[in-house]
């Protein structure tokens, strides 16, 4: 399947907010929950505004990822980006319950990384899953990540403790 990575942008509000229900109960499988609060429409679109604020300063990335029908399939985040000494961020991704294991994530990925190759001359992404997540472990292997580090019981979600699995990518071998 193709994908296409669309900045994130008050217009796919709706959109947006209608694959994060239909997604909701497949995500909470995968990741905390974000709360009640962030699926009453008013809230969650606050909460996009502060993203698009982000993004505006350059502190973040946001992607909504999107196939040829221009549906939202997925998201691609990178946060946290900070520019000194060298330019970092933190990844994060989730596709939707019906488009897994079609390698959307490991290509929307992949599509993220060259734009900030490009365009943000990025040098180092931090990346982490949990340990019962094998598909993100795969995604993030097969686009160059290596896993550094492991925490024990670190992660708890409904109601088990799970190992998180720190990766990191860069694309200057001398600062990992």
């Amino acid at each position: 399947m193709e994908v296409e990575l669309k900045s994130l942008k008050e217009e796919y509000a709706e959109q947006l907010f209608a694959f994060e229900l239909e997604n909701r109960r497949f995500f909470e499988q995968l990741v905390s929950s974000r709360g009640e609060d962030y699926y009453s429409y008013n809230n969650f679109k606050e909460g996009l505004n502060v993203l698009i604020e982000e993004q505006q300063k350059g502190e973040a990335l946001y992607f909504l990822i999107t196939n040829k029908k221009a549906e939202i399939v997925g998201r691609i985040n990178l946060f946290s980006i900070h520019r000194n000494p060298c330019l970092t961020g933190e990844l994060g991704y989730r596709i939707g319950e019906p488009y897994i294991r079609k390698g959307i994530a490991t290509k929307s990925v992949a599509a993220l990384l060259e734009k900030v190759k490009k365009e943000n001359k990025l040098t180092r992404i931090n990346a982490k899953t949990t340990s019962h997540n094998i598909g993100s472990q795969r995604t993030l292997q097969k686009n160059g990540f290596f896993l550094h580090s492991v925490e024990k019981d670190a992660a708890q979600l409904n109601g088990q403790k799970y190992e998180l699995y720190y990766y990191c990518w860069s694309n200057d071998s001398t600062i990992i």
